[in-house]
């Protein structure tokens, strides 16, 4: 009789603690995300001693996986809550990539969480046939030419996006599209990315606020206009983001890091045509170097073909050079075809040269290279 009470007791100790789970439960997360990989090859490339191809290898596997959960759900009251967490399917210094929560509604979303700036959200790219291939912001690039310093790769490749704190932990708003308009504006107090500090591990649970190189209470926005013309879609938008440096070095260096970039868009008739680009000011330290990108393409696409052309500049000042500039030129022949919903082959011959600034130390490139790939989402 004891056995039997004890096992009843147990029996209703997991249904409650089964029922509280239940109850506490607010979200169903779902499964997401991509596997992408691609093969590159250098065609020809300065490889000499010092130059930005020596001692590299001419073909190069790549992959990038990530994998999203994702859930939200629509409250008695019409509000909808979600949560959306991205984790790396690789090893990295970032396992997890981006995470955050969301309240919307007619009124639009409020984002908190580690995300991208607001003028990167809204911000359209250099139109491209790929969904590897590019000459702004592309998943993949092959050429090993890096503006304004080749040993770190800090510019392996143009971009036309604004995004000054990254992931940084911060708080954005999204507008509900009015007459084709809307509009978004975000803050971080930090740009040292996800923000891991509790109240035992720092000073009053945050960072510190005299980082050598860091940014601080950054704020961005973004503007944009998307709209339908009789078959003639309109795309076009501005950006803005603006932070102050924790540490100057110097009561005469500049204490502001800022930028804009925007974009226009014309799609009809299968082809897409447009422009993208960006000034950043006081990018790299409080020194008050900057740089700029700027670029034009275009798509058409028929079937489940779709094959672009394109070009971007990128001049990028080098801060102990008395202003003298590395110059970035790609430009690519993309192209893709969609196996099915999200599954697609793809395809890029492109010639990316460098040309390197007087001072700066580094060395003229000029690359041919090529890649194939796939895309699978899911």
């Amino acid at each position: 009789m004891k056995l039997v009470l004890l096992g009843t007791t147990a029996l209703a100790g997991i249904g409650l603690l089964a029922s509280h789970a239940q109850a506490a439960q607010g979200i169903q997360l779902s499964l997401g995300g991509y596997y992408e990989a691609a093969a590159g090859l250098d065609f020809s490339q300065s490889n000499s001693d010092g130059d930005p191809g020596a001692h590299t290898r001419d073909i190069v596997f790549r992959q990038d996986v990530e994998v999203h959960f994702k859930g939200e759900t629509r409250l008695d009251n019409g509000l909808t809550v979600g949560a959306r967490i991205e984790m790396e399917g690789q090893q990295s210094n970032d396992q997890i990539d981006e995470v955050w929560a969301y309240f919307k509604g007619g009124w639009g979303q409020v984002r908190f969480g580690d995300d991208d700036d607001a003028s990167r959200h809204l911000h359209y790219l250099i139109p491209s046939a790929s969904e590897l291939f590019g000459v702004d912001t592309p998943d993949f690039e092959f050429s090993n030419n890096h503006g304004n310093g080749f040993s770190n790769g800090s510019f392996q490749t143009n971009s036309t996006m604004l995004n000054i704190s990254s992931d940084a932990t911060k708080v954005i708003y999204f507008s509900p599209t009015f007459a084709g308009f809307s509009f978004a504006v975000s803050f971080a107090p930090d740009r040292r990315g996800e923000n891991s500090y509790s109240y035992w591990s720092g000073p009053g649970g945050t960072t510190l606020s005299n980082n050598s190189g860091q940014v601080q209470n950054v704020i961005s926005a973004a503007l944009n206009f998307d709209h339908d013309f009789n078959g003639v879609d309109l795309a076009t938008g501005i950006g803005f983001g603006e932070g102050q440096f924790e540490s100057t070095g110097g009561a005469h260096n500049v204490q502001t890091s800022w930028g804009i970039d925007g974009h226009l868009i014309v799609t009809f008739a299968g082809f897409t045509i447009g422009g993208a680009g960006l000034y950043f000011d006081n990018w790299q330290s409080a020194s008050g170097a900057d740089y700029w990108v700027a670029g034009f393409g275009g798509t058409y696409n028929w079937d489940a073909w779709t094959v672009g052309l394109a070009w971007s500049h990128g001049d990028y000042e080098y801060a102990t050079s008395a202003g003298s500039s590395d110059r970035i030129d790609i430009i690519e022949l993309t192209g893709r075809y969609d196996l099915g919903p999200g599954i697609s082959l793809d395809g890029m011959l492109g010639y990316n040269t460098m040309n390197a600034g007087g001072g700066t130390g580094h060395q003229d490139d000029n690359t041919w290279e090529g890649g194939v790939g796939f895309f699978i989402g899911f």
